[in-house]
């Protein structure tokens, strides 16, 4: 069975600590094969290699992109965060869903944009949150949503394009990342003190441990785990 591999460190400060780490998976690489697009989709990759399926995309390292990684508890009870100005932007380019998972705030603004020309829509899975579909047909304007309650992961999809799957998870704090293409995340900022720290991949699952950030230079933890599927928020 897959396991996977989180190595980290947390460089702390008197006020606060970064956390960053690789995440790799402890197996084979996965294969990946060509998606089955449309006639329609097929046309935006002329001259272009076609694109192979994202759920699982580790590197010849067995380095993991697209995993979650937030602080899932031992910030402080009730502590409020500001809601960052900038909008959350999904973009549909190429029949793809850009970028395929990433984290968001509470009432913050997120856009969805069709960058493509040919139509989309993009239909939210959410439960907390009120369900929504969103048609977009090429050259229409950006849509506009908000998510009232934390959630997460919340599905979203394209029903035109069945490949075409992107995840969000709806925070209250700003401390969350997303691992890069070599499995490296960073988290920052983050007061010293005991948290669980939680990572989400939609193949592999996820997986949790206690860590204890302190402000006396670097701690390095390491943990492997068996995959799940389907874990949400407590």
């Amino acid at each position: 069975m897959r396991t996977l591999s989180l190595l980290f460190f947390s460089a702390a400060t008197a006020i606060a600590a970064d956390i960053s780490g690789i995440i790799k998976l402890d197996g084979p690489q996965p294969k990946r094969p060509p998606l089955q697009l449309t006639p329609e989709s097929r046309k935006l990759y002329e001259g272009r290699p076609y694109p192979r399926d994202e759920v699982e995309l580790v590197s010849a390292k067995g380095e993991i992109q697209n995993v979650f990684v937030y602080i899932r508890k031992g910030l402080p009870p009730g502590k409020t965060y500001p809601v960052p100005k900038k909008s959350a932007l999904l973009d549909q380019q190429r029949s793809m869903f850009r970028p395929r998972i990433q984290g968001l705030f509470v009432g913050q603004e997120f856009t969805m944009r069709n960058s493509d020309p040919i139509i989309h829509n993009v239909r939210s899975l959410s439960q907390e949150n009120r369900p929504f579909s969103v048609a977009q047909p090429a050259g229409t304007p950006d849509r506009l949503k908000r998510f009232s309650d934390k959630e997460g992961p919340i599905e979203l999809r394209c029903d035109y394009h069945r490949w075409m799957r992107a995840f969000v998870f709806v925070m209250e704090h700003p401390f969350f990342a997303v691992t890069d293409a070599q499995g490296r995340f960073t988290i920052k900022n983050l007061p010293p003190g005991e948290y669980v720290l939680a990572t989400w991949h939609e193949s592999f699952g996820e997986n949790k441990q206690t860590i204890q950030v302190t402000v006396d230079g670097l701690k390095k933890v390491s943990f492997t785990y068996k995959p799940k599927k389907g874990l949400n928020f407590e």
